[in-house]
């Protein structure tokens, strides 16, 4: 995965330096180039952001489940070593490194940006990209921990394949909550609005991007409501947030509960 990141950034790096040549050799209006490096900067934060979450669903789907399976779980329960310790010390080791990852990339993604004068990453300010830096990280976070509870409960094959048709599934809503919007049709964004309560991921990355992206200009305006490559709706509530946090503790407490009372003699 730290290769593939590699190579996307040096793809990225590459588009960069093409459009700058473009824009620098012909005349073209301002509002195109806007709509362009706002586009660019979508790209770049979105096909990061699902680099980061195959990683999660990779490093956390065999967790504990390879662990259970090779039989080296008892020899890691032997020790004085409690079962809720056991989970919470997985989450921790596997947040800190994707603590690590996230922000490097998520660094690494506004430094070529700002190095190819990209206008988007240069307007924005130290507020700005702390927010986004925040949100931007708690997707994988919120993977992770719905990832350690299937841990608990499949084999890391099944489990691999679950995780990415759920992280997909809250692209999906995204997509339906802004059809409906657009057709005015109260069920379709309903139905929308009950996928991101499955899989919230992409309404925290779309939150990100809103803290990322200007949306003063009409361009921004015009691209925000679009909601990027995988649609976004409308901007998500305090309240959506307290469910997306229950949403998180409460698998991590589910994986504690369901792995103290499971056998693995």
């Amino acid at each position: 995965m730290t290769i593939v990141a590699v190579l996307y950034l040096i793809l990225w790096s590459i588009l960069l330096h093409y459009f700058q040549r473009s824009m620098n050799s012909r005349e073209i209006y301002m509002q195109a180039n806007s709509v362009a490096s706002i586009m660019l900067t979508q790209t770049g934060l979105q096909f990061s952001s699902m680099l980061m979450c195959l990683l999660t669903i990779m490093l956390g789907a065999g967790s504990i489940a390879s662990e259970l399976e090779n039989g080296m779980i008892h020899a890691i329960i032997s020790r004085p070593l409690r079962r809720f310790e056991y989970i919470l010390g997985k989450f921790a080791g596997l947040l800190i490194l994707l603590f690590i990852y996230a922000t490097l990339l998520f660094s690494a993604i506004l430094l070529i940006g700002y190095f190819f004068s990209l206008n988007t990453i240069e307007m924005l300010t130290a507020v700005q990209v702390f927010k986004g830096w925040f949100f931007y990280l708690l997707v994988p976070v919120v993977v992770l921990c719905v990832t350690i509870f299937g841990s608990v409960s499949l084999k890391p094959v099944p489990n691999g394949l679950l995780m990415i048709f759920i992280y997909i599934l809250g692209n999906i809503g995204g997509m339906v909550e802004m059809i409906g919007k657009y057709i005015g049709n109260d069920a379709v964004i309903s139905a929308g609005v009950f996928i991101s309560l499955i899989s919230p991921f992409q309404t925290i990355f779309a939150t990100a991007q809103r803290m990322l992206i200007p949306s003063s200009s009409v361009a921004g305006e015009l691209m925000q409501s679009a909601g990027g490559l995988s649609g976004s709706g409308e901007p998500a509530s305090l309240w959506m947030f307290v469910y997306i946090g229950i949403y998180a503790v409460g698998f991590i407490l589910l994986s504690i509960r369901k792995f103290d009372k499971m056998d693995i003699n």
